[in-house]
Parts: C-alpha cells; sequence; structure tokens
C-alpha cells in the first residue's frame, strides 16, 4: 500500500511528465536550430541581450565592433564566453558563431561601425578611402 509521502511523490512526478508533455519535451519532431543570424540572434541571445541589442541581464550590443573592431575577438568571446556571458562553442558551429556576430555588427551599428568579417554572408566590409 502506498504511504501519504509516496502518493505525494508519485503525484509531483505524473505533474512533472504532463509538464514536459505540455511545452514539446514530448514530440517526436527534431528540433531545427535557426541558420539565420536573426533567427539565431533571436533564439539565443535576446533573452539576455534584449530585441533590439540595447542590452539587458547582458551588456549592450550596440556597436560592439567599436569594442572588438577585430571581428575575430568578438567571435572568441561567443564561442569562449566571458564573464557571465556562457560559450556558445559547444552548441552552434563556427559558421553559425560568425553569422550571428556578423548580423550583430550590421543590424545593432549606429553608423560609427560596421562588419569587418569576409567569412559570411552578411554586408561587405567597406573599402579603405
Amino acid at each position: 500500500m502506498w504511504s501519504r509521502g509516496g502518493s505525494r511523490i508519485l503525484g509531483l512526478v505524473a505533474s512533472a511528465a504532463l509538464l514536459v508533455v505540455a511545452c514539446g519535451g514530448g514530440s517526436d519532431e527534431a528540433y531545427a536550430p535557426p541558420k539565420t543570424g536573426a533567427g539565431i540572434y533571436e533564439a539565443s541571445c535576446a533573452t539576455c541581450h534584449g530585441k533590439s541589442g540595447q542590452g539587458f541581464v547582458g551588456p549592450s550590443l550596440v556597436d560592439t565592433a567599436v569594442e572588438y573592431p577585430d571581428v575575430a575577438d568578438e567571435i572568441a568571446v561567443v564561442t569562449n564566453g566571458i564573464g557571465e556571458m556562457p560559450a556558445w562553442g559547444g552548441r552552434f558551429t563556427t559558421k553559425q558563431i560568425a553569422t550571428v556576430v556578423d548580423y550583430t555588427r550590421t543590424r545593432f551599428a549606429t553608423g560609427s561601425s560596421t562588419t569587418t568579417n569576409p567569412n559570411t554572408s552578411g554586408p561587405p566590409a567597406p573599402s579603405s578611402p
């Protein structure tokens, strides 16, 4: 016979299982990660950096090219993490990281910075005068 404590635990386990299924955890469909810079940013970065890159829990990404003039340095931060920011190198490919970095450098630039990454499909780096 079940004790009162055993019934409570069984109820908690059943509730947790229902919650997982309700949130999509029981789906047979495979998760397809976003492929565009905007999609990757929205799915994985906007929670901390804000929908418009304005910063929230994480710092603002507006004009990140000013702080990281060499795009390789910014890619290293995203890949390896820094401070409270987690490393994304284990979750995304090198190409996906370069794509989202290129997106943020282009999307959140206020005119004082532009993309400098020739390895992505973003707009080309400006030519020297």
